[in-house]
């Protein structure tokens, strides 16, 4: 098989293999260098023995931000597998789709910074990485609309898998527009360390990672198990899960901070 005749669910694989390949070492050496701190005092983090903590703030995120799409990318490879299935149609844009699970793997590891706004980073470099940001944005949109017109007048069967794909263009949409405005520099000044962070994680780690998950294990559990699954509990079971996903953000506070109200 050629590149371009693989499943879109091999290339969100792909796309994750390479971030596990080029960010998880430098979590390692992260390790090492705080045990060599606390070892032999070495002044490496501590600012007390002449480190810099903000190092570390570098080192942590220029993973911790990939981690994220570690975590999504498989979840919206199993988007792109349930969506055609359940419209009955060919998926819509197949190389944009493949080539934006690649652009989010490699532009996301260069919007590090976007953590770090009130660090006392450079405006120069604030505003690099605030424009990164908004670049990483775009393979996702691309993503979104391109599964919207694979549905778009096609034969929907609302099945418990495309239940969950339905829901998760939702809850992954308010996540994802929620990151937009965490990546504006002006507007993120103000919103650090509030619940509004909070909010837009969790809508992109339960409404994105989770939701596809579930999906995902709907969508295959014929091939898993050998029998099917019990498609009026499944459905039930979907309702539950998303009721509870938005009471849980509404009380906490994070549905409030996260639509703006």
């Amino acid at each position: 098989m050629g590149w371009f005749q693989l499943p879109l669910f091999v290339w969100g694989i792909y796309a994750t293999a390479i971030i596990q390949v080029l960010a998880t070492p430098v979590l390692g050496i992260t390790m090492v260098l705080l045990i060599m701190e606390r070892a032999f005092n070495i002044g490496i983090f501590d600012a007390q023995i002449g480190g810099d903590p903000v190092l570390f703030q570098h080192f942590f995120w220029f993973y911790s931000h990939p981690a994220v799409y570690i975590m999504i990318l498989p979840g919206m490879a199993i988007i792109s597998e349930i969506i055609p299935t359940f419209s009955r149609r060919t998926i819509f844009g197949y190389r944009l789709i493949a080539l934006s699970s690649v652009a989010i793997a490699l532009i996301g590891f260069l919007v590090w910074g976007h953590h770090m706004f009130t660090s006392g980073e450079s405006a120069l470099a604030a505003s690099i990485f605030s424009f990164l940001t908004f670049l990483v944005a775009i393979p996702s949109g691309i993503k979104v609309f391109n599964w919207m017109a694979t549905m778009y007048k096609s034969s929907i069967s609302l099945e418990t898998p495309m239940l969950y794909a339905v829901s998760f263009l939702l809850l992954f949409g308010i996540g994802g527009l929620t990151g937009i405005f965490l990546g504006a520099l002006s507007v993120d000044i103000h919103l650090h360390d509030t619940y509004f962070v909070v909010a837009h994680f969790h809508y992109v780690m339960m409404g994105g990672t989770v939701i596809a998950f579930l999906g995902g294990v709907h969508y295959w559990w014929s091939k898993m198990f050998g029998r099917m699954y019990n498609e009026t509990v499944g459905r039930i079971a979907c309702c539950i899960v998303n009721s509870s996903l938005y009471i849980s953000s509404l009380l906490s506070g994070a549905g409030y901070w996260a639509l703006g109200c």
